[in-house]
């Protein structure tokens, strides 16, 4: 195993970047930008509002603060109950759709892909839901039966979903195949089941799958198997990490190869780390400790959160760190906060959550399951994270939970506290 650690270094430059009006540590481009009343350096004309002109449509349909909120082609799904439930709406659409039997399905777990809906019974079976041919098809339990499902939008261990596949975690010990790892592609009228026939050597911890260089990575332990799901008879590429810190339950995120993950190193705390999987090599993010969600799009853009002192924390908020693989050095938050003289109500490129449009064009940060007074949604296109104006007029700035983004459209949920609504952005 070879191991590259690439270490952050305070170049001259970055000495120049506007922190204040800018809210990000970067190094400075030659366009030296304006300078501004109080002497500091704004190359952007960034007044930390507008979002890239983007605007929020706000439904006013009800929507489980802790359930989950996930964008397709076209469609949100959304979780509707405590601990089941799921709707779904249409671009344009006041009210949900309604799916049958709703109640069946868990409210914080479901995938969504193109027209389709992945959903997870609350007896640990799938049914996949297409919405543009409203058909059903449900998956036998006795081919997939999930070994768990998690509690919490952000969990690790859900059902996983990326292009037109879905990775899953069943019980060797209540499926007919014993096979573990399964992957349903959803590309056809009906499913197609690929089964592995290696299994890990365990009841693995999660997983995650990329479609676009097609494998699905399993965590179990501190290794990492990885399935080629064109050659599904093959077994697994194994990366065993437990000399790297091993890996932490915070989701992994795996696209184009590389996987996005948290170790721990005794002496070091929680590193972000990523692998690459065409050669074995693991290289340490140019910022740690880490902390919070990890966010990795197709592109290579990445968003993650550092926690190297008390300076990268406030309250449940943290320190966020962009940029794009394979460049592993970061772009770091400032310290503006979004009104002077508070932080109570946050500061400008600080979250706790993320998600990223898969071409890598929009970061958006925003916060998780109930709205707090900090939650705003946040977007940057690669530099300063700005605010959006709130539609719904009660505030100046949009607070906003658990987003999700695909290239078109970014759904989430928009309120105060608990009481939580459905809301998303066209993105042009």
């Amino acid at each position: 195993m070879i191991r590259s650690k690439v270490p952050y270094a305070l170049t001259l430059s970055a000495i120049f970047c506007s922190a204040l009006l800018m809210g990000m540590e970067c190094p400075m481009t030659p366009d030296m930008g304006n300078m501004n009343d109080n002497g500091n350096m704004n190359d952007n004309d960034n007044d930390n509002m507008g979002g890239a002109n983007l605007s929020a449509v706000v439904t006013d349909i009800d929507v489980r603060h802790d359930g989950r909120v996930a964008a397709g082609d076209g469609i949100i799904a959304y979780g509707t109950g405590a601990f089941s439930g799921v709707d779904y709406i249409e671009l344009g659409d006041t009210t949900g759709r309604g799916i049958a039997n709703s109640d069946n399905f868990r409210a914080s777990s479901f995938v969504v892909l193109g027209k389709k809906i992945i959903l997870v019974g609350t007896d640990f079976s799938i049914t996949i839901f297409d919405t543009e041919n409203d058909t059903t098809e449900n998956i036998p339990l006795t081919d997939i039966r999930l070994q768990n499902i998690p509690i919490g939008v952000t969990s690790s261990g859900q059902i996983r979903g990326d292009g037109t596949y879905v990775g899953t975690m069943s019980d060797d010990g209540e499926v007919d195949d014993g096979k573990i790892v399964k992957v349903i592609d959803v590309s056809g009228a009906n499913a197609n089941i690929i089964s592995f026939d290696v299994n890990p050597p365990s009841q693995p911890d999660q997983l995650d799958v990329d479609a676009s260089n097609p494998h699905v990575a399993v965590v179990d332990g501190d290794t990492f198997y990885v399935y080629d799901i064109e050659n599904p008879n093959t077994a697994p590429m194994e990366f065993d990490v437990s000399a790297e810190g091993g890996i932490e339950d915070t989701q992994i995120q795996f696209k184009n190869g590389l996987i996005l993950y948290h170790a721990f190193v005794n002496g070091e705390g929680t590193l972000a780390k990523v692998l690459d999987t065409s050669d074995g090599t693991v290289t340490d993010l140019g910022e740690n400790p880490a902390d919070a969600q990890l966010c990795l799009a197709q592109s290579g853009a990445f968003i993650y959160f550092v926690d190297r002192d008390a300076n990268d924390s406030i309250g449940g908020d943290q320190r966020s760190a962009i940029g794009t693989l394979p460049n592993v050095t970061p772009t770091l938050a400032g310290d503006e906060q979004v009104t002077n003289g508070t932080d109570n109500l946050g500061r400008f490129g600080w979250a706790f959550n993320c998600t990223i449009t898969p071409d890598g064009d929009f970061y958006f940060l925003c916060g998780g399951d109930s709205i707090g007074t900090s939650s705003w949604l946040q977007v940057s296109t690669g530099g300063a994270f700005t605010l959006l104006p709130d539609p719904s007029g009660l505030d100046d700035n949009l607070r906003a939970s658990d987003a999700h983004a695909t290239n078109n459209l970014v759904a989430f949920k928009m309120g105060r506290n608990t009481d939580t609504t459905l809301a998303y952005i066209q993105i042009p």
